[in-house]
């Protein structure tokens, strides 16, 4: 284990995973082998706050949130309350998060409230009547957010000042199970020692489509990223501007270093930095149309107008193995009988795109596995490009977020 809890007073629960008999509060450990999507880094704590509170805000309420160290490593710990979905009274999330560039633990503790409910904001609430007159004053403005209406709302209960009057309520274990943490868990020497969340994370720059862009680290894991400004990213993309990471000895893809903690993605340093935003891969999938997929890949047939240009050929492939690293689309210039003046378009795919549209009516290519288009460059070259492409990727059960475009020189042009 990356992370090694005190475990005392804990039975032990499934892999990585305890339970307190005598409160039922249920402590977990998690290793994440990926890019933190921390909105923030640590060393911004008035925006890692607010952030954190407008995330918290939908779902339940922020108590707090604080930097601390475990085990000599920054961390963020945190407290989150949430309604019960199945009964009246609240749970309480504790954690503390010890982020790294690429990845990151979590210890976790969930402590619900029992049958009796909100005891401690009933005894506080009437304590507020009694010193003011009225109830107004049990609630406040989020202190990290104050412009936001959390569905639990933060109030005088929250204060941890009251813990020690109410020991037994899930709130005060939570923090008193957050301070014991602190002191005895200990890190994996080999964990503590990497780099540090906020320094630059070399990445493989996915498909965009619509605002979103997916990122590859090295170890072929994918993030999801929002584009403040997806037309004007598009438009530095493909352009022969950008870094570059090899596919093989000939062969590269886009890349460039994301800066996670500061939402900064750098293609090259002669282009603009990007801003980016960290999103779940549920929100990214589920918030396509399909007119934005469309979009995507007639922007893809520009951009093998513009390797043609360069005297390159784009290509269309899957970005992790575990999809087929075989699988992939061609597009380029080709010359017959040395007239450069009047190359043919081409496009050529792997596997064959049985029962595709349009790719049904061609005849297979001396090539084992491979179909294949010829036609005149014309000025609708951008949008059948795209479009054959399309309709080729669709039969690879595969979705367009799980592709990369890379290129390589194209020997007819050089």
């Amino acid at each position: 284990m990356r992370i090694r809890p005190d475990t005392s007073g804990f039975q032990p629960d499934g892999d990585a995973s305890w339970v307190d008999p005598s409160t039922g509060d249920r402590m977990s450990a998690h290793f994440f082998d990926l890019v933190p999507s921390l909105p923030a880094g640590l060393d911004d704590v008035p925006r890692l706050r607010y952030e954190l509170a407008v995330q918290t805000a939908e779902v339940g309420g922020l108590v707090e949130a604080f930097v601390v160290t475990l085990d000599g490593v920054p961390a963020l710990l945190q407290v989150v309350k949430l309604p019960l979905p199945d009964r009246p009274g609240q749970v309480f999330v504790a954690s503390v998060t010890v982020p790294k560039a690429e990845s990151s633990v979590v210890l976790k503790l969930i402590a619900f409230e029992g049958s009796m409910t909100g005891a401690r904001e009933a005894a506080l609430l009437s304590d507020t009547i009694s010193e003011t007159g009225s109830p107004d004053a049990f609630y406040s403005p989020h202190p990290y957010a104050p412009g936001t209406q959390p569905k639990l709302p933060w109030h005088r209960g929250d204060d941890p000042r009251l813990d020690q009057r109410f020991p037994d309520h899930p709130l005060s274990r939570a923090r008193r199970w957050l301070r014991h943490v602190l002191a005895t868990a200990k890190l994996d020497p080999a964990f503590g020692a990497l780099p540090a969340f906020g320094s630059p994370v070399s990445v493989a720059i996915g498909l965009p489509i619509g605002p979103f862009l997916p990122l590859w680290t090295v170890n072929e894991q994918m993030t999801f990223w929002r584009l403040q400004d997806a037309d004007a990213v598009r438009a530095l993309l493909g352009r022969g501007g950008t870094d570059r990471r090899p596919v093989t000895d000939t062969e590269g893809c886009e890349a460039g270093w994301l800066y996670p903690a500061n939402g900064v993605l750098v293609l090259s340093p002669g282009l603009p930095p990007v801003p980016v935003t960290p999103v779940s891969d549920e929100t990214a999938y589920t918030s396509l149309t399909s007119e934005e997929i469309v979009a995507a890949f007639d922007w893809i047939g520009e951009l093998s107008v513009a390797a043609g240009e360069r005297a390159e050929m784009l290509l269309v492939r899957t970005a992790s193995t575990a999809d087929g690293a075989d699988k992939h689309v061609l597009m380029a210039l080709q010359v017959h009988d040395g007239d450069r003046a009047n190359p043919s378009c081409v496009v050529e795919t792997s596997p064959i795109p049985a029962g595709a549209q349009f790719w049904d009516t061609l005849p297979p290519l001396p090539t084992p596995d491979t179909a294949g288009f010829a036609r005149v460059r014309d000025e609708d070259h951008a949008r059948t490009d795209g479009r054959l492409t399309m309709w080729a990727v669709q039969t690879w059960d595969v979705h367009p977020f799980r592709l990369m475009l890379s290129y390589k020189p194209n020997p007819d042009l050089r």
